[in-house]
């Protein structure tokens, strides 16, 4: 409003171009330019005076709000307050309900881990029952250690028959070999073990074992022999300490001791008695110079074609152990070997072929390729215990054993399979009495190891049948038709009850 006033005195203050202007007109506009700078300054007073009010209302009504405004931010403080707190609690809830659902969990979790375990136990209980029979016949750590104690005893006993023969022309004792039911890993029912070792025999200087497999065709050979002969040792005087037998008359052999082992021989060939009793007279020998003798007892018990010895210490610990004697045959695992056999006459000069090193070779090959694990070997302990009294031997259970072990894998033959196992083995073996057929293992059979060296003929030969005495006799095979049947009832038993 101050503005148009002032516009208005502006216009009334210019003068037009070109007009003249008289004094009345010039009065009445000083005039009323007086007028309106007065009504001017009452405006200007006028709008100074709305503002000094308008400025203490507002600092009135400043004043007037202020109390409720900090009424305001101390209820909004406080709303925050609560309002974190209420975040805070819901937090720790959560926190807390979590912490109820992992003990919750964990309280599961431990309740099905025992849940487990005490399955787990059930199992290893009703494992225990199944083999508790075998373990009591013979418990493999003791069985481990007493096989490695008698093997590590014999070893140097044998090294010290050596000694013995070395400047003469007996018969040399290798180092012994641990076969049997001993070295194989189990046990058959006897009240006690008997630790059986080879001890093979080589040729001493300016001799030769010449062997003579007996009948054509016939694996493994019954009626083998082993013929003495002497070799040429000519231009080897001094290498071998010795003249030569066959070109050297018996006045030029002068203080040379003759041919001794003739004393051994019958017709030329190895005579298995002569050499039982030779040898038991040279292991007595030995075991006097053994500082074991001072501390244990060793008895010879007199065999016809084996060497049978009872070692017992100061705890009255009994160990029989059994030596047989062999000849090699061509650096392979097949020996010519002293054991008895089926005929009740067996000439003395008869070696027949043995398999028994390929078998305890082969289940140690086993072992070998199961990480050290002989459960397998249970299932021979429980066949054996089971067989006692039947027409079928245990070799014929060991070569159902060692067919299956080459066709089942073996982490299936673990203590868990066991009631599989047995009835596989007992399936096996009825299937081969009810086709009169169970093939040696060894003899015509691809599947043998490579680590398990045989001689060419067993290789390349036709399978030898263990049950061809069934297709001769339809009484026995009648016969062992029923006795499968009471294998059958003594496993059930045996598994059920443990007896």
């Amino acid at each position: 409003m101050a503005l148009a006033f002032f516009f208005a005195l502006l216009a009334q203050r210019v003068a037009f171009v070109g007009d003249v202007l008289d004094a009345e007109t010039l009065e009445r506009m000083r005039q009323h330019e007086v007028f309106l700078r007065g009504q001017m300054i009452k405006l200007i007073e006028l709008e100074e005076r709305n503002m000094k009010k308008s400025r203490v209302y507002s600092q009135a009504l400043l004043f007037a709000v202020l109390p409720y405004w900090k009424v305001c931010s101390v209820l909004c403080i406080l709303f925050l307050l609560l309002w974190f707190t209420w975040k805070i609690y819901k937090k720790f809830q959560r926190v807390e309900d979590r912490g109820d659902e992992e003990s919750s969990s964990t309280v599961e979790e431990q309740q099905e881990e025992q849940q487990e375990l005490e399955v787990q136990q059930e199992e290893a209980e009703e494992e225990k029952n199944h083999l508790f029979f075998a373990d009591a016949l013979w418990p493999n750590q003791i069985h481990r250690e007493n096989c490695e104690q008698i093997l590590h005893l014999f070893g140097r006993l044998i090294k010290l028959c050596r000694y013995l023969v070395s400047d003469t022309f007996y018969p040399v004792p290798e180092r012994p070999i641990g076969v049997g039911s001993a070295y194989e890993g189990w046990c058959p029912p006897e009240n006690e073990p008997i630790f059986c070792l080879l001890v093979p025999l080589s040729a001493p200087r300016g001799h030769v074992f010449c062997l003579d497999l007996g009948a054509t065709g016939e694996l493994p050979a019954r009626n083998s022999r082993i013929r003495v002969d002497l070799v040429c040792t000519c231009g080897k005087e001094q290498e071998m300490g010795m003249r030569c037998f066959l070109h050297t008359s018996k006045e030029e052999l002068g203080s040379q001791h003759p041919s001794q082992l003739y004393d051994f021989c019958t017709d030329s060939y190895l005579d298995v008695v002569k050499t039982a009793r030779w040898f038991q007279v040279l292991i007595r020998c030995a075991w006097k110079c053994m500082p074991e003798s001072a501390t244990c007892s060793m008895n010879v018990v007199l065999s016809r074609r084996s060497c049978r010895l009872h070692l017992s210490d100061l705890h009255k610990t009994a160990f029989v152990v059994e030596i047989m004697f062999g000849v090699q045959q061509d650096h392979t695992d097949i020996f010519l070997s002293s054991q008895e056999t089926e005929a009740a006459d067996t000439p003395s000069t008869t070696w027949p072929q043995s398999c028994a090193v390929a078998e305890a070779k082969l289940f140690q090959h086993i072992a070998a390729h199961d990480q050290g694990n002989t459960s397998y070997l249970k299932y021979v302990q429980a066949g054996a215990h089971i067989l006692a009294g039947n027409i079928f031997s245990s070799y014929q259970l060991r070569t159902v054993l060692m067919h299956l072990l080459t066709a089942i894998p073996l982490e299936c033959w673990h203590e868990k399979y066991f009631p599989q196992r047995m009835d596989d083995i007992l399936l096996y073996l009825r299937c081969c009495v009810e086709e009169k057929c169970l093939n040696h293992f060894f003899i015509g059979n691809e599947d043998v190891p490579a680590e398990i060296i045989l001689p060419q003929q067993f290789r390349a030969s036709q399978p030898l049948n263990l049950l061809q005495y069934l297709v001769q006799d339809p009484d026995s095979h009648e016969q062992a038709l029923q006795e499968l049947e009471e294998l059958q009832d003594r496993l059930t038993s045996l598994l059920m009850y443990g007896r």
